[in-house]
């Protein structure tokens, strides 16, 4: 249920988020993520209707939240640190599975524990943060309210506030905030929902929007989520000889530590080479992990948990954090909110269909291994792996280091065109003839 109602939050977050602002919009989603724990926690011994609304509502919550927490990153540092503030949005959920692995292996069957402590989250803790968070400075500038996207931009980066002297770095950041759209002429009707979604068939919106569709697809087919939501399983299937619950904290507890890592890497390093490195390095424990599963020896019973971690550091590097990265960062801001929208949304609906489709898959490649084992699992989940090192090497654009404007101008630019041939020279006018004697 929650993965219906993620792709749903998604939809609806987009719009939201370019109407009503992206402070006002992260304030909005604590209502049914509270509500959907609240079902969760107090509801459970009622009507099993009541968790699956509680599950839907905190799936809705998750894609409202996911659209306005990314793009708020995206837009409220600087180019030169960017790269290590957007991925905190995934070194957060990161976190958040880690703690819930924890309260899991602690309270076993007593979960009702775990969702009335997630229900004190958005009651009170979120709330009380973001009293202390500016409005976006670009989507202030962007609806024509100047003074107080200067106002925010001074917020954000420590600057006195008015009359104080404008430092040249942070007047020309200010100078470099997205102009208001042209007012429409006399009599006109103000800019559709038409209107914004004509402005994604321009070369700057619609080729990032089909480019990070596809590194979400990657991202799903890889198996870096089903491992998030089957850990307990898919750590039995690979043969860890740990207790499931302890290994799911050691698997969390790496993917954290890699994750505020890659962070600080994104700082330094571009994103391509990093999800180069990252790809490539998941396929290596994935296929490791086959064969040795394939072989059937268990003369190594270490293995099976030392390449689930390997393959959670490198996706922490690449394919967990990546795509929520760029997100922010590679839409024009006048469709940001509804761009990010469209590429959550499918990204969300490629979580549900893998996560549906893992458990008959799983049988079925069981059903047809000779030894009756699950390593075509991961060898399926390692040739997928080894694809989107391709796909990066031909489409992921480099966005490390360059402003908002760099990227959508490196987006609209097309081909110089052939210069034209010269045209030939006419031919000389004949000579007149001389005049008869």
């Amino acid at each position: 249920m929650a993965s219906i109602g993620t792709p749903v939050g998604c939809l609806l977050g987009g719009p939201l988020l370019d109407a009503l602002g992206r402070r006002p919009l992260l304030l909005a989603l604590n209502a049914p993520f509270l509500l959907g724990w609240l079902l969760l926690a107090a509801g459970a011994r009622a009507h099993v209707a009541y968790l699956l609304l509680g599950r839907f509502l905190t799936g809705l919550a998750t894609g409202l939240a996911s659209v306005p927490a990314t793009v708020y990153l995206g837009e409220a540092v600087q180019a030169r640190v960017r790269g290590v503030f957007v991925t905190w949005n995934s070194i957060a959920i990161s976190v958040g599975i880690l703690v819930v692995y924890v309260a899991g292996a602690a309270s076993r069957d007593d979960w009702r524990v775990v969702a009335w402590a997630c229900a004190a989250w958005p009651a009170a803790v979120v709330p009380l943060l973001l009293l202390f968070v500016p409005e976006s400075p670009v989507w202030l500038s962007h609806r024509g309210r100047a003074e107080e996207a200067e106002a925010s931009l001074r917020r954000l980066r420590g600057v006195a506030p008015r009359p104080a002297p404008l430092a040249p770095a942070f007047a020309a950041e200010l100078a470099a905030l997205p102009a208001p759209p042209p007012p429409p002429p006399p009599g006109a009707p103000p800019p559709s929902r038409a209107a914004a979604l004509a402005a994604l068939t321009r070369p700057e919106a619609w080729k990032p929007l089909l480019i990070m569709n596809g590194f979400f697809l990657f991202q799903q087919i890889t198996g870096i989520y089903v491992l998030v939501a089957y850990a307990v399983h898919v750590v039995d299937k690979a043969g860890v000889t740990l207790d499931s619950y302890q290994a799911t904290v050691v698997l969390g507890g790496a993917q954290v530590l890699a994750g505020a890592c890659a962070s600080f890497s994104l700082a330094r390093v571009g994103r391509r080479p990093l999800a180069i490195g990252a790809c490539a390095a998941q396929t290596v424990p994935l296929l490791a992990l086959a064969v040795y599963l394939h072989v059937g020896e268990d003369n190594a019973p270490a293995l099976p948990l030392a390449m689930l971690v390997l393959y959670v550091v490198a996706g922490a590097f690449g394919l967990h954090t990546l795509p929520w990265a760029m997100v922010g960062e590679v839409y024009p801001a006048r469709v940001r909110g509804l761009a990010a929208g469209l590429t959550t949304c499918p990204a969300y609906l490629y979580n549900f269909a893998m996560l549906q489709a893992y458990l008959p898959l799983e049988g079925a490649l069981e059903r047809s291994s000779a030894r009756g084992g699950v390593e075509g699992v991961f060898y399926t989940f390692a040739a997928t792996s080894a694809l989107s090192v391709v796909f990066v090497l031909l489409w992921l654009p480099e966005t490390h280091g360059r402003t908002a404007q760099e990227i959508e101008a490196a987006f609209a630019r097309a081909p110089a065109p052939a210069p034209a041939p010269a045209p030939a020279p006419a031919p000389a006018p004949a000579p007149a003839p001389a005049p008869a004697p």
